[in-house]
């Protein structure tokens, strides 16, 4: 397999395992959301070719247990 099949196994991999993460309240902690944050900064470009409605119908599902500071 190639180095950037590699890479994009382990990141599609990551991704999964922390939308199931998001979904255990348990695992809902401020680090997981800063690694979901740098997750999507790291994937901006494949971000911005989302559709906004899927994005906030995503958002809406996810139940945050707390805000973040601006």
């Amino acid at each position: 397999m190639a180095r950037k099949n590699k890479i994009q196994e382990l990141n599609d991999t990551l991704i999964d395992t922390l939308m199931n993460d998001l979904k255990d309240p348990e695992k809902c902690t401020p680090g997981l959301y800063q690694v979901v944050r740098g997750v999507i900064t790291d994937n901006q470009a494949a971000v911005d070719n989302l559709d906004v409605d899927a994005i906030e119908a995503a958002a809406d599902k996810i139940d945050m247990p707390f805000k973040f500071g601006n």
